[in-house]
């Protein structure tokens, strides 16, 4: 696809993608629904009659003019796109000011050949322009198109452009092995664990009933002798059961959605311009250039330390606000043994860090206080408990050894080109930010900290705010020197 100056429509498949993009949108007719909960039988019967068949009709209908109001244009410097129905907009995107552009084939449009292609420019922690509906060959000849105008604008003179053949400097490839381990150790959705609380009270009907339906069989003999040698009830053996069923369904849903997620992972860098290609039922290519990282997160947590695994998260130019970036809008790297860590390592051009410890203030007063609230809680249970309050006390090695443990894994690190910080518990996380591209720096100091004379420092990059706490004041004070002296130094393109 090259510049021609004519408006162009997409594929009619594409109605596909913006009836998927507009259900979301049902969710503004949730007042409809206070009345049909209020307003009696045949009212409901009358909604479902006719007011969904309504409600499916005028959707359709505004699917298909979404699609007959959508064109775009190609031209020279940049691409302009027209949209809307009743509010008509007219968006133009200049290739220079392209961050990432990134190619979706969705599994509506594989069958027919299509992709998605998304563009995400300066300044924007999300995709501003999406143009669904272009044919593989086009979308492709479009990204290379714009990523060639972007890498030879002035900005950015030193750019390499890369061609589609040009061969891998560097490629890796995850197994399913290793993004079924990804799920394993990345399993969000223990977090709705909680929400299985309320269905406590009908978990006991249910294990009754379960109890005698296996009275008479086999199995009920076996969690008998798994009730006698333990001493506990039968129904607490099944209770403990299905805890673990529902662990591992959990777990077998997370290990799915990976597969769905990063199936067929392939990350390659070709000059300076990294790019994975994954998925299963919607196949995403996403890249950067490694000129435009702003931050660069290795995290191994409990499961991860124990499948001996690592993940890293790149932060590029454009995501402000860490918590404001999604999962899918980072480029990430899910699974990685220690080996193929070091070897991104070296790609992104990370040393080997030195960690320097923050001051013990970090860990005493904290246990301190806590402590001191123990101790009062201790005194004041001994006139209703008496000397069995005292066990209380033991809550006072705990938090010490707790705060302890987190004050070993708190580090930091400066290098020439870099800031780290490392945090953790059982795991840790390290936060890598080039000093170059710090945007902001601050020394703060607390009426109780500037008493022992320690402050925090807290510096700013595109990806939010990274504190390192409890600094000395001459050392903070120093550090921050260096970092301005860097950013006011750089001379290379960041964006």
């Amino acid at each position: 696809m090259r510049p021609n100056n004519e408006w162009q429509r997409v594929s009619p498949i594409a109605t596909v993608y913006f009836f998927i993009k507009s259900l979301p949108h049902l969710v503004n007719f949730w007042p409809a629904l206070v009345p049909l909960f209020a307003g009696g039988e045949q009212l409901r019967t009358m909604a479902l009659t006719y007011g969904v068949p309504v409600v499916l009709l005028l959707l359709l209908v505004g699917v298909f003019l979404q699609y007959w109001f959508f064109s775009f244009k190609v031209e020279e410097k940049h691409l302009t796109l027209r949209s809307g129905v009743l509010s008509r907009k007219r968006l133009t995107l200049d290739f220079e000011r392209v961050q990432q552009a990134d190619i979706a084939h969705p599994f509506y449009f594989r069958p027919f050949g299509l992709a998605t292609l998304g563009f995400e420019s300066a300044g924007s922690a999300q995709q501003e322009v999406d143009v669904p509906g272009l044919t593989v060959a086009a979308a492709e000849n479009l990204r290379h198109l714009v990523l060639e105008q972007a890498d030879s604008a002035p900005s950015d003179p030193g750019a390499e452009s890369v061609t589609a053949t040009a061969a891998a400097d560097f490629s890796l490839r995850l197994s399913p092995a290793e993004i079924v381990r990804y799920g394993l150790m990345h399993n969000t959705l223990l977090y709705l664990a909680p929400l299985a609380a309320p269905l406590g009270q009908y978990i006991g009907p249910l294990l009754e009933s379960s109890v005698a339906s296996l009275e008479h069989s086999q199995v009920y003999g076996l969690i008998t002798w798994v009730s006698d040698n333990l001493a506990v009830s039968v129904t607490l053996v099944l209770a403990l059961l299905a805890v673990l069923a529902g662990t591992a369904l959990l777990f077998g849903c997370s290990v799915v959605l990976a597969l769905v997620r990063f199936w067929g992972y392939h990350l390659t860098r070709v000059g300076e311009r990294f790019q994975y290609r994954a998925g299963l039922t919607t196949i995403r290519t996403r890249g950067f250039k490694h000129y435009k990282l702003q931050k660069v997160t290795i995290v191994q947590g409990v499961m991860a330390r124990l499948l001996s695994r690592y993940r890293v998260l790149i932060s590029k130019a454009g995501s402000f606000g860490a918590s404001q970036v999604q999962n899918n809008q980072r480029f990430e790297v899910p699974v990685l043994d220690l080996v193929n860590l070091l070897l991104l390592r070296g790609e992104l051009s990370l040393p080997s860090a030195q960690w320097q410890r923050v001051s013990r203030f970090y860990l005493v007063l904290p246990v301190l206080l806590l402590s001191m609230l123990v101790g009062v809680a201790v005194l004041i249970g001994c006139f209703a408990l008496g000397a069995l309050a005292l066990l209380g006390l033991l809550f006072i090695p705990m938090v010490a050894l707790c705060y302890w443990r987190r004050w070993c894994c708190l580090g930091f690190y400066r290098s020439a080109d870099w800031l780290a910080l490392r945090t953790g518990f059982i795991g840790f996380t390290e936060r890598w930010l080039p000093t170059g591209k710090l945007q902001k720096m601050r020394v703060v100091a607390t009426p109780l900290s500037r008493c022992f004379g320690l402050v925090h420092l807290q510096v700013w990059s595109a990806d939010g705010v990274t504190t390192i706490p409890c600094l000395p004041t001459a050392v903070a004070n120093r550090l921050r020197d260096s970092l301005l002296g860097d950013v006011v130094n750089y001379r290379r393109v960041w964006l």
